[in-house]
């Protein structure tokens, strides 16, 4: 990093510090320990207890120190080692390492490559669980992504919200969690991150969707991706909630609509067959009376009498 880079740390470092009202004052940990106890009760289940950047000098050490919070260090660039307990990991740029809290750790920078990196310290009762869904474990403590610059602007966002407010409590935990997003989205050879949600919420999803834009040219692979899963996932999810694909389900809605408005319009065939969804009156009508025994025009003539 620059010189630039440098003065812009050292200001935003001294901003930041005023956030450390979040801690309790007078509380002062052992020696063993990196940052003073924190007490958070606030209403976020991930909380921002301080963040900075450092760029550090050739064969910078910091440890061995334990943490009170969770902590995240991002390596912008140069590398360094990370003596974890059980375990030494070499890290370089665009690498994220984990400090659990309460374990003992010390990092180095590289004599002749030294790293630059920005750190996040959090707590909070979904801490823990949100790691391990990015791939966080205590057997897995450093992961890579492919640019660390939006994690860098998260950093310095959080950095910019440094007065104790509720508002600015919020914004942190916003940028937290951007930050955990990008992870989740951007790691090298990892495919994006699901969510384990369960094969009825996507079939709820889907189900609502269908009934609120049946009348859409919708293809079901556009539903798929529109939801976040892949077509054959949502089919069977859905299948298994309803015992219906979701394709049969959109032309089930689709002709009951068209049904309604053929008894109670006087719209022709063509301008039905649009408002439900279909382009192609010809294939609007065929598949119709496929599914009611009569064509469109039939069907209405058989209602009005």
């Amino acid at each position: 990093m620059d010189a630039q880079f440098e003065r812009e740390r050292e200001s935003l470092v001294i901003k930041f510090a005023s956030n450390e009202a979040c801690y309790q004052t007078g509380n002062f940990p052992p020696d063993e320990i990196a940052d003073l106890p924190n007490s958070y009760w606030g209403p976020s289940p991930y909380h921002v207890n301080y963040c900075g950047y450092e760029v550090c000098h050739p064969g910078y050490t910091f440890g061995p120190k334990a943490r009170t919070s969770y902590l995240l260090h991002v390596v912008y660039s140069g590398s360094g080692k990370y003596y974890a307990p059980d375990r030494t990991y070499d890290v370089s740029g665009n690498q994220i390492f984990l400090i659990y809290p309460d374990v003992i750790t010390t990092y180095q920078a590289d004599f002749e490559t030294p790293w630059t990196y920005g750190w996040i310290g959090f707590s909070g009762p979904r801490s823990e669980s949100i790691l391990s869904s990015l791939g966080f474990s205590p057997d897995n403590l450093v992961l890579t992504v492919y640019n660390t610059d939006p994690l860098h602007q998260c950093i310095l966002n959080i950095m910019d919200t440094h007065k104790i407010t509720y508002a600015n409590e919020l914004t942190r935990t916003a940028e937290l969690l951007r930050f955990f997003a990008y992870i989740a989205d951007h790691q090298v050879g990892v495919d994006p991150i699901l969510p384990s949600y369960s094969k009825s919420v996507y079939a709820h999803l889907a189900m609502r969707y269908l009934e609120t834009n049946f009348m859409t040219n919708i293809k079901i692979s556009d539903l798929a991706e529109h939801i976040g899963i892949d077509r054959s996932h949502l089919t069977k999810s859905f299948r298994e909630e309803y015992r219906i694909s979701p394709q049969e389900y959109l032309i089930r809605l689709r002709i009951e609509h068209a049904e309604h408005l053929l008894k109670t319009t006087t719209d022709p065939v063509s301008v039905i067959a649009a408002k439900v969804g279909y382009s192609d009156a010809l294939a609007f009508s065929k598949i119709f009376k496929q599914r009611i025994g009569l064509s469109p025009s039939g069907y209405r003539k058989q209602n009005e009498e």
